[in-house]
């Protein structure tokens, strides 16, 4: 937060055009807990008030609505609030910064204005993205003052932070050398340490400075390294840096999620170009990230599809962080919707409004397809992820399929979906209404509540230039739904709800979804409770 003497007035603007989320997400559907072995489901935490938090802790939580831990979270929290080591082996999206980051705020002395704890990140989006939601969580916790260090951004400026107070800081590995190189950081009070996605970390050479930071450390702090996945160099940095670590490993029960439509298009290289063109005209999509293995692919893709005609932006690891931050205030502020990416570049990338993946270039492994995929199906929406083969990779495509064990089908247009998709279930129950045969079934999505309305999700909202009066013409011309029978219109930013009786739902649903509504393709679904 802002001091007195406003010091961090220009990270703010910084961080506020970058980020606009305070949380991690929170959910983690289908995940369970692979260690520590012996412990069952019994023993695990359901609500934050049995993690043994401070108060001022839990009642931001409460604040900001967080009620059941995720497995990371209820796993990691005791072990670090009983001062162990701990390696956290979770995919993004699962929790993890709340996981290390609440025992780190309780463990912070406010009256001391030393540098006591340090979260270390590989890139400057995850920096900010962390740094926001520990102020956040740090909402009631008096004196406590958290400061980002990264690159791209004046230094002079960070020092001056510094030397205000910092018991915690969020940095970049090469910042952090920086700031230690001129004497402006001092770690010889910080006694609880995060590695925050360290694979990446290693992925862009980070690992010796790392090392070089870790031993300015005191020898008795405690620390968290935490990792999607553990090559043999991150296992030896624990190994050798850590004290006797926990490992609590949470990997998904399903390598996938349920709110994404998977499909493939099967191409000859020399022809892969037009048919990703073809794709992107045919499936319109509001925001779309398009995945390249290389740094070179990647921006060579960037220019071709710009020479199509399509507005594009490229994030790898060769831009400077100034170009990045630019590119990604693009693509949040809808400026673009294509980004072409590398998988290192989009790690931590959470946008909720990415409606499709593409990947160019097939992943080498199931776990980065997985990565890659859960970009899309946010908030309630369903996704669409498109992976592009070729018949020498046919049978690695299988192994994707096989591995997350959802059918991946061929590709095909937005109208011959509709044409050759029918909705059994809807049908169903249509019948079963003619004929008087039952209501439906209790946890039913389509069952109306206790005013007889069913909700109805629209995946477009203001910012697809979508109004209520549109919607509510569309109901009543294209649907023909009567006025009467529409409860109530909700347009957010991103999408919109609709309430209207329960026996025009189905009606509506069947009408609009797949049609286009001032000339952008809109989806229309019961929304799930």
């Amino acid at each position: 937060m802002p001091d007195e003497n406003g010091a961090e007035n220009l990270q703010e603007l910084t961080e506020d055009a970058v980020v606009e989320e305070v949380e991690e997400v929170e959910g983690a559907d289908g995940i369970v807990d692979d260690v520590p072995e012996g412990d069952d489901d019994a023993d695990i935490a359901k609500s934050f008030k049995d993690l043994g938090l401070s108060q001022g802790l839990q009642t931001t939580l409460s604040e900001l609505g967080y009620e059941e831990p995720t497995p990371i979270q209820a796993r990691a929290i005791p072990v670090l609030l009983g001062g162990q080591d701990v390696i956290g082996q979770a995919q993004t999206g699962s929790g993890k910064t709340a996981a290390f980051g609440l025992p780190m705020l309780d463990f912070i002395e406010p009256e001391n204005e030393e540098t006591q704890a340090f979260v270390l990140t590989p890139t400057r989006e995850l920096c900010i993205q962390v740094t926001q939601a520990m102020r956040a969580y740090a909402e009631h916790l008096d004196g406590v003052e958290i400061v980002a260090v990264f690159g791209g951004a004046p230094i002079r400026e960070q020092q001056a932070r510094l030397r205000h107070g910092a018991q915690v800081v969020v940095a970049t590995v090469g910042r952090m050398m920086d700031l230690i190189n001129r004497q402006s950081l001092v770690l010889t009070s910080s006694r609880y340490v995060v590695l925050d996605e360290a694979d990446e970390m290693l992925d862009l050479g980070f690992i010796e400075d790392v090392e070089k930071i870790l031993r300015m450390c005191p020898s008795g702090r405690q620390t968290a390294l935490f990792s999607a996945t553990m090559p043999a160099p991150v296992a030896r940095l624990a190994e050798t840096y850590m004290y006797d670590p926990v490992t609590v490993k949470v990997t998904p029960k399903k390598l996938t999620v349920d709110s994404v439509e998977q499909a493939y298009v099967m191409v000859e290289p020399r022809d892969k170009l037009e048919r990703v063109v073809e794709v992107l005209k045919a499936e319109e999509p509001e925001q779309a990230i398009i995945f390249c293995r290389t740094k070179i692919g990647c921006s060579r893709l960037e220019r071709d599809l710009s020479n199509k005609g399509l507005r594009v932006k490229a994030l790898h690891g060769d831009l400077s962080q100034g170009q990045r931050d630019g590119v990604m205030i693009s693509f949040k502020e809808h400026k673009v919707p294509l980004l072409v990416a590398t998988d290192i570049a989009a790690r931590g990338l959470d946008i909720e409004h990415v409606t499709h993946v593409i990947n160019y270039d097939l992943p080498n492994t199931p776990e980065i397809y997985v990565h890659r995929i859960g970009r899309t199906g946010r908030v309630g929406r369903t996704g669409r992820a498109i992976t592009f083969a070729t018949e020498k990779q046919a049978e690695d495509l299988k192994t994707i399929e096989r591995v997350v064990k959802a059918p991946i089908g061929e590709w095909e247009r937005p109208e011959e979906r509709l044409e050759h998709a029918p909705r059994p279930r809807r049908k169903e129950r249509r019948r079963d209404r003619a004929g008087d045969r039952g209501a439906p079934e209790a946890g039913d999505p389509d069952a109306p509540d206790s005013n007889g309305l069913v909700k109805l999700f629209v995946n477009r909202g203001h910012a697809g230039g979508i109004e209520e009066d549109d919607l509510r013409w569309a109901l009543t011309e294209g649907a023909v739904i009567p006025e009467d029978a529409i409860d109530s219109i909700r347009v957010m930013d991103r999408f919109s709800f609709v309430e209207l009786n329960a026996d025009q739902a189905e009606k509506a649903v069947e009408f609009l979804d797949g049609t286009k509504l001032k000339g952008k393709q809109i989806r229309m679904e019961v929304a799930r409770s």
